[in-house]
């Protein structure tokens, strides 16, 4: 008994590994929003580590950045986070972004969607090993990712 050969069967190799390539360059050149969020969250605690607060101030959302002058924050940030624990520096941890629909800045502010992503600092220092846990959110505002800490009571 003869068997046919299916006239496609040669194409039907190069073709899935075409449509392979092809997602896989799209899903590394294009980059996930929640992968946009965790390069944004750690750039700025790089910067942070590195004490360039004037450089990781700019990635704060504008209401971040009327929160806190530039001024008052390169001056209250080391101050407080480095002179008062005698540290140079520190390590941090950051979980998953994780999506929100209606997140807001302060109780009265405007509802926003937004990623939550769970920073924890660990110092050494004179006063011992500790660690901050700080949850930070991110916006896009005006097509960039930028930052906001949550300034709600709770």
């Amino acid at each position: 008994m003869l068997r046919r050969r299916n006239p496609l069967q040669p194409l039907m190799l190069p073709t899935i590994v075409i449509i392979g390539l092809f997602f896989l360059v799209i899903f590394l050149v294009i980059p996930s929003e929640a992968r946009q969020v965790k390069k944004v969250v750690d750039d700025f605690y790089s910067l942070e580590q590195e004490a360039k607060f004037s450089s990781s101030w700019e990635l704060f959302h504008s209401s971040m950045q009327s929160h806190f002058s530039r001024d008052r924050y390169i001056s209250d940030r080391p101050h407080t986070f480095m002179n008062h624990f005698g540290v140079d520096t520190f390590e941090f941890d950051m979980s998953r972004p994780k999506k929100l629909k209606n997140w807001k800045l302060y109780e009265d502010s405007e509802k926003m969607e937004a990623y939550e992503v769970i920073v924890t600092k660990t110092y050494r220092g004179t006063y011992g090993h500790f660690q901050f846990i700080q949850y930070v959110y991110v916006a896009n505002e005006e097509g960039d990712w930028r930052l906001l800490w949550d300034y709600k009571e709770k």
